[in-house]
Parts: C-alpha cells; sequence; structure tokens
C-alpha cells in the first residue's frame, strides 16, 4: 500500500482520478443497500399494487375483461348493482403478476360469470367486501356461474383472494331463483379472510335443475367471530371436495358450515388439523384415504349438527388389511349416522370396513377398522362381524335406522306397560266391600288377571279388598293389589313386583237394595320398578337401565238405581276421572357391548276422562245373580308424554299415534251366596285403552264375608 501511494504520488492526476472513483463507488454502495433495506420494509408492511383491468364497467353481456401486471387502479371490475340484466355473462382473466388492492370489492359481476384468478386480489378491510361475487347486490340471482382461484405452477403469490372485513368473502356467489343454474367455484390457491361473519367461500343457491360444486386442493383461512371457510345457503344440490386445507379461527367458526344441501362431502384433510363442521350434515361422506397417517378426519365437536350422514370410502383411496384409522368422525350422535360397516374395493383387493368405538372409550370418537375378504368369500354376516371386532375390543357403531327401530319397540312395550298399570289403577275404582256382620266390617279376598293385547303383557295378582260400615247408607274401604305373576315377552322390560297396588273408596247410598242414588269415590296408586332394555335391530346397542313406572288416579261416579219388577236393576251413571301417571327418566349404562348408552327423560301422562254407561243386575234365585255394564269414556283433557333420549342420541319418539279419545267399556259378573254372609264372585272387564287401541281384559275372583 505504501508502494502504492509512493507509486501514485509520483503522477498526481491519476491518483485523484482513482480516489474520486473509489469514493464514488463506496457511496453508491451504501445508497443503494439504504434503498434496498428500505424497499424490503416497505414490501414487509403492505402489499405493493401493481395491475389494472381494460374494462371496469363490464354491464355488456358476453364481454371479456383482462388485467395484466402493469398500471395502477384504485377501482375493481364492477358492474351495475340492483340490476338484473346488466353486468352478466362477463368473462374476467386476472393475469399472474397482477396486484388489485382496493378499499372495496375487486370483482363484482351478475350472474353466468366465468372468472379465472391467477393474480392476487385484496379488498382490504372494507365490509361486504367480496373477492369474486356473482349475483350479489341485487344483480341476476340465475346462476350458472364458473370462479377460479388457481395458481401459476411454480409461481409464488399467484392465485391469492385477501379480505379484512367483517361479513366479506373470498368468493360469493348468490343464485337464490329455483330455475337459477348450478354454480362451479375452485381453488387451487389461497383464500384469506379476517373479521366476523366472513367467509373463504360463501354460495347461497335455490338452484332445482342441477348441482352445485365447490373444490378447494389449496388453501382456505379465516380469522374471526362466525367465520367460516366455507359456507352453504340455500336449498340446491352441492358436492363439496376437499383435498387441501380448511381451517377457521375464533368463536363459533368452522372449516364447513352447511344451512343448505351438500348432498356429497368428499375430505382428505385430517391428521392433527380434522376438517370441522357444523349445521346440516351431508347426505353421503366420503373419506379419502392416501397412507396409513394421511387420510380424512371431520370433526363436529364444537358445532350444532342436523341430519343423517352415510359414511363411505372415496374410490381413489389406498387402503391397508387390518388397520385402524383413529378418529375419522369425531362428535357425531348415533341419530347423525346412516351406516357404520360396508366394503370396499382397491387395486383388486376386497376390504370389510367397520366404524368402531373402543370399548370403555369415548362414544363420540369413531375408528375407521379395515379387514380383508379372502378371495371368493362372501363378506361376514353383521353377527360375524361384531364378534370379531368385540375380539379386538371394538364394538360398532350403533347407527340411526336401527337405532330409531330399537327405539320403537321399547316405546310400544312402554305404551303396554302404561296401558297395563292404568287398567289396574283403573279397574280398581270399581273394587267394593258391600256385604256386612254384625260387626259392621266386610273383607273379600282373591285374584285377578289382566291381558293387555298390545304385546302382549299378563299379570296375575292377589286382591284383598276390606270395608267398614258406618250407617246402613255409607261405607269405607280400601284395597290391596299385589302382583305374583308378570310376563312382558320380548326380554325387553323385567319389572319388579314388591309393591303392591294400593287404594281407598266410600260410598254412600240412599237404599240398601240398589235403588235411588248411589255415590262413589275412590283412588288408587301402582309404583312399579322396571329394568328397561332396547332390543338388539341390526347395528343398534341392547342399552339397559332401570326406572320406576307410576300411575295414580282418582274417579267419582254417580248412578241411580231403578227397579224392574222385582228381581232387576237398571242404573244409568256418569262420572268423571283423572289419571295421571309415566315413567322416572333414567340412563342406561355403558359396557363390554355397549358404547353409546342413551339417557332418557322423564315421561308424563295425564288424562281427564267424562264417564257414562248402564249397570243391569238380575236375580236368577235367592242365591245367584248376574250384572252387566256397558258405557263409553271420552277424554275431554289428555297429555301423553314421548319417548325423548338425549345424550350419545337425540331421539324423539312419538307415544300417541293412533290415540283413541272416545273408548268403549263393558262388564259381565256372576255372585253366588255361599250363605247370608258368604258370597263368590266372577268379573270380567274389558276395556279398549288410549295407546294404539291396545285393549285389555281382566277377570276378577273374590271370596267375600261379613263380619
Amino acid at each position: 500500500m505504501i508502494n502504492h501511494i509512493f507509486n501514485v504520488a509520483k503522477s498526481p492526476i491519476p491518483f485523484i482520478v482513482e480516489f474520486n472513483t473509489m469514493l464514488l463507488r463506496s457511496v453508491y454502495q451504501c445508497i443503494t443497500r439504504i434503498s434496498l433495506a428500505g424497499f424490503a420494509l416497505f414490501a414487509s408492511a403492505a402489499v405493493f399494487a401493481a395491475g389494472s383491468c381494460d374494462n371496469y364497467t363490464p354491464d355488456t353481456s358476453g364481454t371479456t375483461v383482462t388485467c395484466i401486471p402493469s398500471g395502477s387502479t384504485s377501482a375493481g371490475v364492477i358492474s351495475t348493482q340492483g340490476s338484473t340484466s346488466a353486468g352478466n355473462n362477463v368473462t374476467v382473466n386476472v393475469n399472474s403478476g397482477t396486484v388489485l388492492l382496493i378499499n372495496g370489492s375487486t370483482i363484482g359481476l351478475g350472474s353466468g360469470a366465468n372468472v379465472t384468478n391467477n393474480g392476487n386480489l385484496n379488498t382490504s378491510s372494507f365490509y361486504n367486501g367480496y373477492g369474486i361475487s356473482s349475483g350479489a347486490n341485487s344483480r341476476s340471482q340465475a346462476g350458472g356461474s364458473t370462479i377460479a382461484n388457481t395458481p401459476i405452477t411454480g409461481v409464488s403469490g399467484t392465485g391469492s383472494i385477501t379480505t379484512g372485513g367483517g361479513n366479506a368473502a373470498g368468493i360469493y356467489i348468490s343464485a337464490t331463483n329455483a330455475s337459477s343454474s348450478a354454480n362451479t367455484i375452485t381453488n387451487a390457491g389461497s383464500i384469506t379472510t379476517s373479521g366476523a361473519n366472513s367467509a373463504g367461500v360463501r354460495l347461497n343457491s335455490g338452484s332445482r335443475s342441477g348441482v352445485n360444486t365447490i373444490s378447494n386442493s389449496g388453501v382456505i383461512s379465516t380469522s374471526g367471530a362466525s367465520a367460516n371457510g366455507i359456507d352453504i345457503l340455500g336449498s340446491a344440490q352441492v358436492t363439496v371436495e376437499n383435498t387441501g386445507s380448511i381451517t377457521a379461527s375464533g368463536a363459533n367458526s368452522f372449516g364447513i358450515y352447511s344451512a343448505g344441501n351438500i348432498t356429497t362431502l368428499n375430505n382428505s384433510q385430517g391428521g392433527s388439523n380434522p376438517l370441522t363442521y357444523s349445521g346440516i350434515l351431508p347426505v353421503n361422506y366420503n373419506v379419502i384415504v392416501t397412507d396409513l397417517t394421511h387420510y380424512g378426519k371431520l370433526d363436529v365437536t364444537k358445532g350444532a349438527v342436523t341430519g343423517v350422514m352415510n359414511f363411505n370410502i372415496n374410490n381413489g383411496s389406498s387402503l391397508a388389511y387390518n388397520t385402524t384409522y383413529s378418529t375419522v368422525l369425531n362428535g357425531l350422535k348415533i341419530n347423525n349416522l346412516g351406516n357404520s360397516y360396508g366394503t370396499f374395493n382397491s387395486g383388486g383387493n376386497n376390504y370389510v370396513w367397520a366404524l368402531v368405538h373402543r370399548v370403555g372409550g369415548s362414544a363420540m370418537q369413531s375408528d375407521l377398522v379395515i379387514q380383508p375378504i379372502p378371495p371368493s368369500a362372501a363378506p361376514p354376516a353383521l353377527d360375524t362381524l361384531k364378534a370379531e371386532l368385540i375380539a379386538q375390543d371394538y364394538l360398532l357403531n350403533p347407527v340411526d335406522p336401527d337405532t330409531q327401530a330399537s327405539l320403537t319397540s321399547l316405546g310400544n312395550t312402554l305404551q303396554s306397560l302404561f296401558a297395563m298399570q292404568s287398567a289396574g289403577v283403573v279397574n280398581g275404582t270399581t273394587y267394593d266391600c258391600s256385604l256386612f256382620g254384625a260387626n259392621n266390617v266386610c273383607v273379600s279376598a282373591g285374584g285377578r288377571f289382566t291381558n293387555v293385547s298390545g304385546y302382549p303383557d299378563n299379570t296375575t295378582s292377589a286382591l284383598i279388598i276390606g270395608a267398614y260400615r258406618f250407617s246402613p247408607n255409607l261405607r269405607f274401604g280400601g284395597y290391596l293389589d299385589q302382583n305374583l305373576v308378570q310376563s312382558t315377552p320380548g326380554g325387553i322390560a323385567q319389572l319388579n313386583n314388591g309393591s303392591p297396588m294400593v287404594g281407598v273408596f266410600g260410598v254412600w247410598s240412599q237404599n240398601s237394595d240398589g235403588t235411588g242414588v248411589e255415590a262413589k269415590i275412590s283412588a288408587g296408586y301402582a309404583n312399579k320398578g322396571a329394568t328397561l332394555t332396547r332390543p338388539v335391530v341390526g347395528a343398534s346397542e341392547a342399552g339397559s337401565g332401570s326406572t320406576n313406572l307410576t300411575t295414580q288416579g282418582i274417579q267419582g261416579l254417580l248412578k241411580y238405581g231403578f227397579a224392574v219388577g222385582n228381581k232387576s236393576l237398571i242404573s244409568p251413571y256418569a262420572g268423571m276421572r283423572y289419571v295421571v301417571g309415566g315413567m322416572g327418566g333414567y340412563s342406561e349404562a355403558q359396557s363390554n357391548t355397549v358404547s353409546s348408552p342413551l339417557t332418557y327423560n322423564a315421561i308424563a301422562n295425564y288424562t281427564t276422562t267424562a264417564l257414562a254407561g248402564f249397570i243391569g243386575s238380575h236375580k236368577l234365585n235367592e242365591k245367584t245373580m248376574l250384572v252387566a255394564s256397558a258405557g263409553a269414556e271420552k277424554d275431554v283433557n289428555a297429555n301423553v308424554g314421548n319417548l325423548i333420549s338425549t345424550g350419545n342420541g337425540d331421539y324423539n319418539i312419538a307415544m300417541n299415534n293412533n290415540y283413541r279419545t272416545l273408548r268403549p267399556t263393558a262388564t259381565l259378573g256372576a255372585f253366588y251366596d255361599l250363605s247370608t254372609r258368604e258370597r263368590l264372585g266372577l268379573t270380567g272387564i274389558y276395556r279398549q285403552e288410549a295407546y294404539q287401541a291396545i285393549t285389555s281384559t281382566t277377570v276378577l275372583a273374590t271370596y267375600t264375608v261379613g263380619l
């Protein structure tokens, strides 16, 4: 360096030139570094807008608009709002590198729109800002639009849509007319929205003539309260295929929300980021399985879903023998699942698949189990499949149609039990003891047999009745009716006979021979413990639990006896009766055979009934008397509770189908006096019950003694 300076010093002009050159180079490098740093800082803070379009108000049908990276704009490609004739059938092509950054919607057209975005659309924080829309803001609702957000292969930043305002949407199509055409939406790029009630893709279609299609192989990301990746509205059929990623963050936000009609949903999104869902379930859901670790998962735990969904495996899936794919479904209840097993062919191999719960595990988590079907062998029968799964500590998912049938059988049994218990209490209001001795005491003992036609159910009981005569006109009494044997075919109900039916009565008679006025008031109460087990129908489960069945009633009856000769008596009667009863709420127990126990609400039944009819008696001789009656009862007020389950399955089984408010009754009895203080009686009672027109037949056999 010293030598260099010394040599330059020998020639001062070259030295000055070189020095100045070095100085200028250093200054230039410094300015360049500062400029690049500043540009990088600016680029990181905002999107650099560079793009313009050759038509910003395409109101003529058939217009084609092209947007390119050069130039700049502060307006979007927007057709006239509020017009159903302007801006229809317009084509817009946004070329790669184009950036449309404005404070408003970037592309808004009428029906029949054909839009392809290979650039970057950004609506800033504009409220109701739409990246691409068709039919919004009172434009034509005829539909028929095709919108694609697609990146250019190998070119980063292309095919992107960003919105930042409330109620905004990356892509929005409104085609609510019933006559509208179907629409197609494709996203292979990125859609990012933020703001309350925003959506990545929103479709509102009422088309009855076609099937709308939404396909996502890119990335849809939303943030904000009630901000969903895909919103489905309207009544039109929609198919959705998701082979990309849809994520939603914020309260009440989901990957897909549907208040419409998704006929088919294909999904491969899973892993630690399952597809979240809320609303009306798709009719068909097909999981896409790529390999052992890459397969679709659907999570509805944070949403509220309705409807019944059929599960299957997408045809393009690749399966493996003897494999369990964990948590393919999460949060579905029994009433949301239409099927849980089937067969599948892949690569020439036949498989049987089953949705299962782990024994002792969560009823909300469903795993997919794959088992091979040997060549030339038939799929295993359902019972065989269940046994094979139990051997692996799995239980087949119960499904809606089979569980519905199982609960209907349970409901039919409950109707018979309610009818039988009600018949017992109502028949108890006829109990009496009117043969007295010197001590004014009457005691009657015997048995009762009741058959209810509905299922049928049979009851055999021991009976004791007692009464005390306070005066020739007034007596009071009571009874105990203890079940000895009860038959309930079908194995659904096991009844506890520990508690007898009890009742009291009081009678005032104008005359001891039965003529004139007679008034009677009576009351009864029955309580019976029951263990109820749902029958297994197909893929349903034999859930079991214990509860109590109760019935209580009070009746007032007034009759007037007319003597017909000296051997017969005719007594018209009228009265009112109030009966209340039902079942206590209970829960089934989870076990190694029941994965999804149900919880049942209490059932409350009550009726207020008017009674009318005739009672006739005739003495065949001094010791034998025949008694017969015929009448009708009419419910003037009634409530019949439904069988309602909650928890792992929400069901509401009607219990009042074919309910009859007007019903006939009849009795026939024979009495034989062994002495002046002893009597044998045999009485048959026929009643039409309210539930499903069930009938009950009761036979009473008694021995009565006056003390």
